[in-house]
């Protein structure tokens, strides 16, 4: 049985890697619906507060999909453990390394549920290279909104209602989760936003003229490191053969 759990664990994990950028690369069904939206990026140093305002109007709950770029990070953790402090429920595409800097780490799409008109986010800047500026830019840009097309509410059969739908629209419906919990996937469709635009800090960096006296610095204490540890090595031995 144990072999069994752990099976079906994996084949869930390799199931929601790369589920939305997958799902983003088919032709999606459009919504004929219009919605405003404001986004703000807030708090200094490099942990900020990302709050977006979707105008819904009568729609009840919508779907987001963020891209973090490889400027920001989402420590999941964080947010489903603040739940209560009204952080909304992700669903990232797959796991996210909070300790990689910006060169080396790749952007991250999350799937954000909003059951409200307001949510908020934290989000916090990765580590910039050295570069010749003593700060750099980082934006985030406007997560694609969907809202619900195919719903429990609607449909006993939500499978079957998505084919039937999506054979008759000639588009695929964003499989995404009906509420907090990952399954069920309800169907999806996008919203078209208007009077949004990409959200951006600054944040400081390192200089390139000062990157050589950072490792002459660090191989010199490496360097008196070796050495005390030698030199006691030494000290201990000469004592022993004396006693």
């Amino acid at each position: 049985m144990a072999p069994y759990i752990l099976l079906l664990l994996l084949l869930l994990e390799c199931e929601s890697r790369d589920k939305w950028r997958v799902q983003l690369s088919h032709t999606l069904c459009q919504s004929d619906e219009i919605i405003s939206a404001t986004r703000t990026l807030l708090n200094s140093g490099f942990h900020k507060d990302l709050t977006t305002h979707l105008d819904l109007g009568e729609i009840p709950r919508a779907f987001l999909i963020e891209n973090t770029t490889s400027y920001f990070y989402m420590d999941i953790d964080q947010i489903r453990e603040g739940l209560f402090l009204g952080y909304p429920p992700v669903f990232p595409d797959e796991p996210i390394d909070v300790e990689g800097a910006s060169d080396s780490s790749p952007a991250h799409l999350v799937g954000v549920m909003c059951e409200t008109h307001h949510v908020t986010l934290p989000v916090h800047h990765r580590y910039q290279p050295a570069g010749t500026e003593p700060y750099a830019s980082a934006c985030i840009p406007f997560p694609r909104v969907f809202v619900p097309a195919i719903t429990p509410d609607d449909y006993a059969d939500l499978a079957g209602a998505m084919e039937m739908e999506e054979a008759e629209r000639g588009c695929k419906l964003l499989r995404a989760p009906c509420s907090v919990t990952p399954h069920p996937e309800c169907g999806w469709e996008e919203v078209t936003v208007v009077g949004v635009e990409d959200v951006c800090s600054s944040l400081p960096v390192g200089q390139i003229q000062d990157s050589n006296l950072v490792k002459v610095t660090a191989l010199a204490a490496v360097f008196i490191g070796f050495s005390a540890i030698v030199y006691v090595l030494f000290c201990s031995k000469e004592k022993s053969k004396d006693s």
